[in-house]
């Protein structure tokens, strides 16, 4: 009795999509339970050419932390807004020019003293020593 193995698809976006899991540490079980599905979906979205995924596409983009962008055309992750940034984006240009730059040299200073997120206090205690609350 002759057993067949079943070839991986060539879907790009599906290739990008098991790339982005493995990359990121993930699993697939970790993306079906995200999405709310079998692991059976996934399976015919890497075997049988399902594109039933595509109605998963801003969910699997928030999974992967990626954006529909790089999931359609592989274009360069580096150069994308990912949905969290999208929303501080949209703050920042609401503020006025005053306020910008003010965000600019916090975020300046952050980055040269190399501060960790999880430092709050130190933070919070570093910047207003540099008048950055006012």
């Amino acid at each position: 009795m002759a057993t067949t193995t079943k070839e991986l698809t060539d879907n790009p976006i599906v290739l990008r999509i098991l790339e982005l899991i493995r990359k990121r540490g993930k699993k697939e079980i970790d993306l079906t339970e995200h999405l709310g599905i079998s692991s059976g979906a996934v399976s015919k979205w890497k075997y049988d050419g399902s594109v039933v995924y595509l109605k998963y596409v801003d969910e699997i983009c928030e999974f992967l932390d990626t954006t529909p962008n790089y999931l359609f055309w592989g274009m360069d992750e580096e150069n994308q807004i990912l949905p969290g940034e999208r929303s501080l984006l949209r703050m920042y240009r609401k503020f006025d020019d005053g306020r910008k730059k003010c965000i600019r040299d916090m975020m300046k200073y952050m980055s040269d003293k190399d501060l960790d997120y999880k430092e709050e206090d130190v933070v919070e205690d570093e910047l207003s020593k540099n008048h950055f609350y006012r």
